[in-house]
């Protein structure tokens, strides 16, 4: 049949099950090969084989038609495959390669729309005067993708070398911009390219030095790298960044910023699954720091894109908070636009939340530590609230009640800031009485009737045991006017 096809195009891709024999007999057809992918994801000898074929044969002949190129093995794979310096594939743009080595003087390097490259090993690692050297050789570049394939620093540098404009790479053409490494490695290369991208995926990891230094070293260089994305243009095609997503996966805090208030990826109930860039949410920062510095990425969030033009926040993490979690989260009245918000987190993210709403004046909630004011109203432009998976705490000690919530909402009332809608969804510890009284605050209150053991187990106690009224202390519930 490939006889028979003539000069016909090839593409060649594999699946999960494949035949060794039949990709061979692609390989006697090198000059007619348009796209090759050979993804090995498990590393078996026999695919490894087969990609080491397919450069052997490369070697020897040429594949002027070849255009895409994927190649992956296993993680364990040695010895490793390495791409050779002379590729005979002129027509090539599209390059992708995982567990693969090569060099970076390779005349693959050269003319490529699509740059990919995963794990590369240490020794195959660039020097910066390499990478750029050949991200001058693809001038037409518009995604890049580097993930481990950076040049590396020392944990314990101090400052980033300053390379003059001259010595800079433009890539005016990148749409997709993808960088994994420390947070160091990403800042220095970010230094170095000069782009308008619309699409930013930086994936940050702390050395083994100083986490606060590298920060301090670091954003504001990705903060500068993150301006072209929103960029105004004559067109009107960006926008300022108008809604934020917090969250926590796999112990990295990760951050997505979208020019659409509310992106229909986020509108449903939040779940933790990856989010690939679109033009709805270009940019998506993943920070894995130690617990013990998380605090000074998430204080400095401003510093990475400013929070004045967000409307719209969601979170969605379970990392513990700490006291004064919002106003460091908003960087002290930055979210000055902040309409939307929606939570699902750990019970201390609700308790400061509720601490945080309190009112400068005119508060009837409960005083913490003698004092009810908290500095200047939290984000006076909040209209929207939805609380998910939470749970209330009706003990006297707690600072969770649903009186707590329905007080600070009576605070913004006073204020002139009263909410238009709150939703509560899947939280135990709210029952049908205090969604009542919150309906006198909210004109639109949306419950799901969730009802947690408590509630039934409070039920069945009345039920019995009529006559024993002091067993509940229905005290604990504020009728939410007076404290």
């Amino acid at each position: 049949m490939l006889t028979r096809s003539k000069m016909a195009p090839l593409n060649l891709k594999i699946g999960r099950r494949y035949r060794v024999d039949s990709i061979q007999k692609a390989f006697m057809h090198m000059e007619r090969l348009q796209v090759v992918s050979l993804l090995f994801l498990h590393g078996d000898t026999a695919g490894c084989r087969c990609i080491m074929e397919f450069i052997n044969k490369l070697s020897s002949s040429s594949a002027p038609k070849l255009r895409s190129l994927a190649l992956e093995v296993g993680v364990k794979q040695t010895p490793r495959i390495a791409i050779p310096i002379s590729f005979p594939a002129p027509n090539l743009f599209d390059l992708r390669i995982k567990h693969c080595d090569l060099s970076w003087a390779s005349s693959v390097l050269t003319g490529l729309t699509v740059l990919d490259i995963k794990k590369l090993s240490p020794e195959c690692l660039p020097t910066l005067d390499e990478l750029i050297s050949a991200l001058r050789r693809m001038p037409a570049l518009h995604t890049l993708a580097l993930e481990d394939a950076l040049p590396t620093l020392s944990p314990h540098t101090a400052s980033l070398p300053r390379a003059s404009c001259a010595m800079n790479v433009q890539l005016f053409h990148l749409e997709q911009l993808c960088l994994t490494a420390t947070m160091l490695e990403v800042a220095n290369v970010l230094t170095c390219i000069e782009s308008t991208t619309s699409e930013v995926r930086l994936v940050c990891r702390a050395s083994s030095g100083n986490p606060n230094q590298e920060c301090d070293l670091s954003l504001p260089i990705i903060s500068r790298a993150l301006e072209s994305c929103f960029k105004g243009t004559p067109d009107k095609s960006r926008q300022a960044p108008r809604s934020m997503q917090l969250s926590s996966h796999s112990g990295c805090v990760r951050l997505h910023y979208s020019t659409v208030r509310n992106p229909s990826s986020w509108a449903t109930t939040m779940s933790r699954v990856d989010l690939d860039l679109s033009a709805e949410c270009p940019i998506i920062l993943d920070f894995d720091f130690p617990i013990d510095t998380r605090r000074t990425i998430l204080s400095d969030l401003g510093r990475i894109v400013p929070l004045g033009s967000i409307e719209a926040m969601y979170f969605d993490f379970s990392f513990a908070c700490w006291d004064g979690f919002w106003a460091d989260i908003l960087t002290r009245g930055g979210a000055r636009n902040l309409a939307y918000m929606y939570l699902r987190g750990p019970d201390e993210a609700l308790e400061e939340l509720l601490k945080s709403l309190r009112s400068r004046k005119h508060s009837v909630s409960r005083s913490i530590d003698g004092r009810s004011q908290q500095g200047p109203i939290f984000s006076p432009a909040l209209s929207h609230l939805v609380l998910h998976n939470l749970e209330f705490d009706s003990s006297i000690f707690s600072w969770m009640r649903p009186s707590d919530l329905l007080d600070v909402l009576i605070d913004r009332v006073n204020e002139g800031r009263g909410l238009d809608y709150l939703a509560i969804t899947s939280t135990s510890g709210i029952f049908a009485r205090d969604v009542q009284l919150l309906r006198e605050v909210v004109a639109d209150v949306s419950w799901d009737g969730y009802a947690s053991d408590e509630e039934y187990l409070t039920d069945y106690i009345t039920e019995e045991d009529d006559d024993d009224d002091d067993f509940m202390d229905y005290e604990f519930y504020s009728d939410g006017y007076a404290s």
